[in-house]
Parts: C-alpha cells; sequence; structure tokens
C-alpha cells in the first residue's frame, strides 16, 4: 500500500474520531444544559411549594383565628340569650327552663324542691321619685344581694319588671320560708343610693306530688299577694304540712 494512501486512511480515521468527538461534546453539552433547566425547574418547584405551604400555614392561622372569634360569639349570645341584661341574673326563660328542668326531677325521683317569687315593695314610687336610672340601678342590687347569698345549686332570675323568681333543689317551704326571711332582712339592712330604706315581700309554696308547674307558679303567686298586702314580710301557700305561715 502506498504511504500516501496510508495517510489518506488515517485523515479519514482521525476525522471519524473527531467527529465522534464532537457529537460526543455536544451531548455531553446537551446533557448539561437539561441538567442545568431540570435544576432550574425542580429550585422552582421547591420554592413554589414552599410559597404555598407558608400561604397555607397563613390561611390555618387565620382559620383558627376566625374558629377563636365565632368560639368567643357563640359564647356571647349564649349569655345574651339567658342572661338578664339589667340585672345580670337569668332572664324568665332560663329561670323557667330551670324550674322545668327541677319539676321533672322532682316527678322523676320523688325529690322536693321551693320556689320564692319575690316583688320589690313600692318600686313604682322609687321609679317616680328618684327616675328609672336609679330605679334600674335598685333592681341590680338587689338582684346582686340575692344571688350572692344562694348556693350554687340554688337558681335566681327575673320574673317579670320587679320581680324575682328563686328555684330551690331539695328545699320544703318551710327551709325556704327562712331563706326568705334571711333574704328580706339582708334587703332591709342594706344601704341602697336611694336615700331611704328598701323593702321586698316574699311568696313560698314547694312541689306537692300531682302539682303542675302552672299550680306551683299559682301557689307561689298567692303567696306574695298576702305578704304584699302587709309588705316586708313573707308567706307560703301549699306547704305539705299548713297552707299558710308567717
Amino acid at each position: 500500500m502506498m504511504e500516501a494512501d496510508v495517510n489518506e486512511i488515517a485523515k479519514k480515521q482521525i476525522a471519524i474520531l473527531e467527529k465522534k468527538l464532537e457529537r460526543s461534546e455536544h451531548s455531553r453539552m446537551l446533557l448539561e444544559q437539561a441538567k442545568d433547566h431540570y435544576d432550574l425547574v425542580y429550585r422552582s418547584s421547591i420554592e413554589r411549594l414552599d410559597e404555598q405551604r407558608k400561604m397555607l400555614d397563613i390561611r390555618n392561622k387565620e382559620l383558627e383565628l376566625l374558629r377563636s372569634e365565632l368560639l368567643i360569639k357563640n359564647e356571647e349570645l349564649q349569655i345574651l340569650s339567658t342572661i338578664d341584661g339589667l340585672t345580670q341574673i337569668y332572664n324568665r326563660m332560663k329561670i323557667n327552663e330551670k324550674l322545668e328542668e327541677e319539676f321533672f326531677r322532682a316527678q322523676r325521683y320523688q325529690t322536693k324542691f321551693a320556689v320564692i317569687l319575690i316583688d320589690i315593695d313600692w318600686f313604682k314610687l322609687i321609679n317616680d321619685t328618684y327616675g328609672h336610672q336609679v330605679g334600674d340601678l335598685v333592681l341590680f342590687d338587689i338582684a346582686q344581694l340575692m344571688k350572692e347569698r344562694l348556693r350554687t345549686t340554688e337558681q335566681i332570675g327575673r320574673w317579670g319588671g320587679e320581680e324575682f323568681l328563686v328555684v330551690l333543689p331539695n328545699t320544703s317551704a318551710e327551709e325556704g320560708y327562712v331563706l326568705a326571711e334571711r333574704l328580706r332582712l339582708e334587703i332591709v339592712n342594706y344601704r341602697f343610693e336611694v336615700d331611704k330604706h328598701l323593702t321586698c315581700s316574699f311568696g313560698v309554696t314547694e312541689y306537692l306530688e300531682n302539682d303542675s308547674l302552672e299550680q306551683i307558679i299559682r301557689k307561689a303567686d298567692e303567696a306574695l299577694y298576702l305578704a304584699k298586702e302587709y309588705r316586708n314580710c313573707t308567706r307560703i301557700v301549699g306547704a305539705k304540712n299548713n297552707d299558710e305561715e308567717e
């Protein structure tokens, strides 16, 4: 073989190797570019995920805050639906509910309970003489005075304008009378804002077998009516052992 032919073959082989190197380098560059691209995509995805996670954390905190606010609002609504706004004791609906609960408990377990109906004496005169703002303060003071002297199991609520109802579980009319007298004397001796002594009348009754809720309230009302004839006193109607007592 001629030397020229050998050189030609060698050149061709070198050219082929160079082409292969070029293609290999090109492939390597493509691979590097692809790697850089996917690295960029990956980092971008991670960053978006981090942002989304942060936003989700913020939203969760906002939802938790809204949930807490909603619970607070529900508690406030619960209080508003059961508490008399002026005297800050149970309103009529709630004290009537407590009375019904005690009534059904007494029917089921043959237990006893007493009820006291209370009315502020000459309350209209207080409003007419000193104004309704002073009258409202008197209502609040008397309500709180009685509430503070009741046991936790004993419930008090505003029954009407200047009337209050007390429900006494496991209590006879005689025991209710003793409590009513204690409350009456507390009110007599309390120093109110108005420049005069204030008094209340108390009607006491107790649950008897076969009594209805209406009969219990009627008996308490009758007892209060008798007490109002004299003012500043306590009367019992519908007790087991006696129909009326001072």
